[in-house]
């Protein structure tokens, strides 16, 4: 603590070096310090605001470090927000680093209630979103709005619905897309918006000198907990091994597949999900239970699992749309009609859902086949490098009349094997709009079954 202020000092000099390398780490050095209470009495804020100073120097890498390295200190000390909030809209204004712009958009939605100018400062962000290239920058746009709100509703309600408009549609990032899923039925459903509030404006305060934050702590002990995640490894913060005696800890022993056990002995089974998948279909039930006991004829349309019938088992059907959601088999719309009708219902009404996938169609036409089975049809579709994209619509049978316009994109690898559906409804009855929309959902994994 002695010293502490001749080494900010000293810091505060290497700030203007000309090697941009050495200004950030610089920049970084005194944050740290201001973080970990290791100078003494008075020295996070001195910190603070040498911080502040510096987002209005004309380098952009120092105002971009200093904006992320205000981020920290404010986490660490949030009674320094008087200190850190009056230049915040001015440094939106003129930053340009996109790493920086997203901290500062940060800051104001921590500091919002005692920044007059915040929600318009951010309201001009969302006014020129579709120009904004940096997911960063667009979830911390989407947080500090949703933070906002429930300080200032009057001044945000609007532009939040905007901002989630555009941000459920945005298939750039799929952390912004899902946060705004998120954030959009958080509020749509939840009947005490207060618990929304504690969900969503809750900062994470480090309290306690020599504490550290979760992005510094060692590496290869995160990688360690990240392998026993969902255990109580996670709650413990340790390992298995240090909890647990040795006698009931799980050894796991990793052999090739090609290693005998012993001399002579056959090929270790493969145990994964394509291995055994792949053993099912190159046995027949006979060879499973070659001596089964007679049992009555199974009846038309079910499917004898396990081999009990003396009559060879009919193939199964073709799939069919579950109980309480059939769709009329002639139903068609133009190119036109269905454009109209999708941009008539708003986005914030339509009902997504994303889900992994097993196997990877191998073109669109074993989707289209697969959906035409339970009348579903296809208005467009499309294989692009990194996905599939489909445009389907049905309508309800049995006098609802509700039509349903769906888009649907299979996400290739390397990304997750997923599809994602967005379906929006026309006529019928409105009120059960989304009820209706999650059946057809239950429709669509049932005929894809062979992909899920």
């Amino acid at each position: 603590p002695d010293n502490a202020p001749d080494i900010v000092s000293e810091l505060g000099e290497c700030v203007g070096d000309k090697d941009t390398q050495m200004s950030r780490l610089a920049v970084r050095s005194m944050s740290q310090i201001a973080c970990r209470d290791v100078g003494g009495e008075g020295c996070a804020e001195s910190i603070a605001r040498r911080l502040v100073e510096m987002l209005d120097l004309d380098v952009s890498h120092v105002c971009a470090e200093a904006a992320t390295a205000l981020v920290d200190v404010l986490r660490k000390h949030p009674e320094l927000k008087p200190t850190v909030a009056p230049p915040l809209p001015r440094a939106l204004r003129y930053m340009t680093d996109t790493d920086g712009k997203a901290s500062v958009v940060h800051l104001l939605g921590e500091c919002g209630d005692i920044v007059n100018e915040a929600p318009y400062a951010l309201e001009k962000l969302i006014d020129s979103y579709d120009d904004i290239k940096s997911a960063n920058v667009k979830i911390a746009l989407l947080t500090s709005t949703m933070k906002l709100f429930f300080k200032r509703p009057p001044e945000v309600q609007k532009m939040l619905g905007r901002l989630l408009a555009k941000s459920t549609e945005d298939v750039s990032s799929q952390d912004l897309h899902d946060r705004a899923l998120m954030y959009y039925r958080l509020l749509s459903s939840a009947g005490d918006l207060k618990i929304v509030e504690n969900v969503v404006s809750t900062s994470p305060v480090i309290v306690g000198h020599g504490i550290n934050f979760a992005e510094e702590e060692d590496k290869e002990q995160r990688e360690a907990l990240m392998k026993e995640f969902n255990t109580l490894s996670i709650l413990y913060g340790t390992t298995s091994e240090n909890f647990i005696a040795e006698e009931y800890q799980v050894k796991l022993v990793r052999m090739p597949k090609e290693h005998p056990l012993d001399a002579g002995a056959p090929p270790a089974a493969d145990l994964s999900v394509n291995g055994v998948t792949e053993t099912l279909q190159q046995t027949s039930i006979g060879e499973i239970a070659p001596e089964a006991a007679p049992a009555a004829p199974v009846a038309s349309g079910e499917v004898d699992l396990l081999g009990f019938g003396d009559e060879p088992v009919a193939a199964a059907p073709p799939t069919a749309a579950p109980a309480g959601m059939t769709f009329e088999p002639s139903f068609n719309i133009t190119g036109d009609e269905y454009q109209a009708k999708w941009e008539a219902v708003s986005d914030s009404a339509a009902l997504s859902d994303m889900m992994l996938l097993r196997n990877q169609p191998a073109s669109t036409d074993l989707v289209e086949s697969a959906l035409s089975l339970v009348n579903m049809s296809t208005m467009a579709s499309g294989e692009l490098p990194t996905e599939l994209k489909f445009f389907l619509y049905a309508r309800e049978a049995g006098g609802s009349g509700m039509i349903f316009l769906i888009q649907a994109v299979i996400f290739k690898p390397p990304s997750d094997l997923s599809i994602s559906i967005t379906i929006k409804t026309s006529g019928g009855d409105q009120a059960k709009s989304h009820e209706s929309s999650q059946k057809v959902i239950d429709v669509m994994k049932t005929a894809l079954k062979d992909f899920i």
